[in-house]
């Protein structure tokens, strides 16, 4: 009986022990989860604090390398502004046509060109160096500018060609430090100093070129013919020798904004060695406003000039002065692939005589390499006799902004006018020219 007990109470015990076990087991199995949870939970902690510690060395460090790149810049700024900046351009033409001047090719120009900026003010230098054949105005003083006078050139014979610069304007002593001889010509077209204030007030004095927009976009890998337009030189005074203060004012408007510019200026008078003083006490004085509207989607160019110049000029040779007053005004437009560039100039000189002048030159894109251009350009002055209407058209291939080779077609007339002599050719004449420029 007592072994019976026995064997009943160690079944008990075993049982009771099994279910203790289990117990014990499912216990610990909860714990373990709960302990993975825990874990799984301080992982997710710990990466993001991870993350968030990676985030706050990258912006450290990108701060560090802001600053070193900034030192660099600047330093690299201080060697610029050390260092006076050269650039220049050549350019070849050569020109065919009906008239009695010898087809030639002409090296006009090899230009210059310098700069440099310390602080507010810029120091900018332009120099041109040219051997031009055929050319009148190189002969002052050799005995042949007489000849060229007495045989009534008109545009085109002669002077045309010699003012076709690609870039291409005609060189005279009266425009001001030139050195010229029979075999070229060196000439300063820009030495000025300028001032920048802010966009709103710049202060310029020295010599500078007009500020119409053929002049001061004449760089021969810019403009399309490889002759400036006829009336060009005739009508505003090309080069001035003396202040300027100029400047814009702009407001946002789209991805564009719209300007509206200024320029006000005071110079010495037209006349032959005008750079080492002048030909009377008044000065010449003028004025332009410019307008820039806001473009967008295909129209990037919509620009309006207006100019205004007086002052005086003595003729070729002789102390006597007279008055000259000039009006303009021009547009540049560019829609798409079209371009379209216009200027009229009007003025009166002396005892109220007239002149006029004009151009207007539609132009397209035919890819982005080549550009085809036409020119219609006319000119009246009794001033200097002359008389004439010029189409031209052309082509132009672009494998480089900085180069250009031309080729075009010209057809002039020449107008009869009661100022025209009547020993002056009268017959149209056409004729082509090419020109090879580069910008470096």
């Amino acid at each position: 009986m007592k072994r019976v007990y026995g064997l009943a109470v160690a079944f008990l015990l075993a049982t009771g022990s099994g279910a203790w076990a289990q117990d014990d087991l499912e216990r610990l199995k909860e714990q373990l989860a709960k302990q993975e949870a825990a874990i799984a939970d301080l992982q997710e902690r710990i990466e993001e604090l991870s993350e968030q510690a990676e985030e706050a060395v990258t912006q450290e460090d990108l701060e560090d390398e802001a600053a070193g790149l900034q030192d660099e810049v600047l330093s690299l700024r201080e060697q610029i502004a050390s260092k006076v900046n050269l650039n220049g351009f050549v350019n070849t033409r050569f020109f065919a046509d009906e008239t009695a001047e010898p087809h030639g090719f002409q090296l006009n120009p090899l230009g210059i060109i310098t700069s440099k900026q310390l602080g507010k003010f810029n120091l900018f230098a332009e120099i041109y160096m040219a051997f031009i054949p055929h050319h009148a105005e190189l002969a002052e003083g050799h005995g042949e500018e007489g000849e060229h006078e007495e045989e009534g050139e008109h545009e085109g014979e002669g002077k045309a060609h010699a003012e076709g610069q690609a870039g291409g304007e005609g060189h005279t002593e009266e425009a001001g430090g030139d050195v010229s001889g029979e075999t070229g010509i060196a000439q300063v077209r820009n030495a000025w100093i300028e001032y920048s204030h802010n966009r709103a007030l710049n202060i310029r004095a020295g010599k500078f070129l007009a500020p119409q927009y053929w002049w001061q976009n004449h760089y021969p890998n810019v403009q399309y013919s490889t002759d400036i337009p006829i009336h060009l030189r005739e009508m505003f005074p090309p080069e001035l020798i003396g202040a300027m203060v100029r400047g814009s004012f702009g407001r946002p408007t789209g991805e564009s904004e719209i300007s509206v510019g200024y320029t006000l200026y005071v110079s010495n008078n037209e006349g032959e060695r005008n750079f080492l003083g002048d030909v009377d006490d008044k000065k010449s004085y003028g004025a332009r406003v410019e307008v820039r509207l806001p473009t967008s989607g295909s129209l990037r160019t919509l620009n309006f000039a207006a100019d205004y110049f007086n002052g005086y000029t003595t003729i070729e040779g002789g102390s006597e002065i007279f008055s000259n007053e000039v009006w303009g005004a021009e547009q540049q437009l560019v829609f798409g692939q079209f371009g379209l560039n216009s200027e009229y100039a009007r003025g009166k000189w002396r005892d109220g005589e007239t002149r006029f002048g004009y151009y207007t030159q539609p132009s397209v894109r035919m890819t982005d390499e080549w550009i085809g251009f036409y020119r219609l350009e006319g000119l009246e002055s009794a001033r200097v006799q002359e008389a004439e209407r010029r189409h031209l058209a052309g082509v132009n291939y672009k494998p480089l902004p900085e180069i250009s080779l031309k080729f075009e077609y010209y057809y002039a007339t020449p107008l009869k006018r009661d100022f025209i002599p009547e020993s002056a050719e009268m017959s149209p004449y056409s004729g082509v020219a090419a020109a090879a420029a580069l910008f470096f």
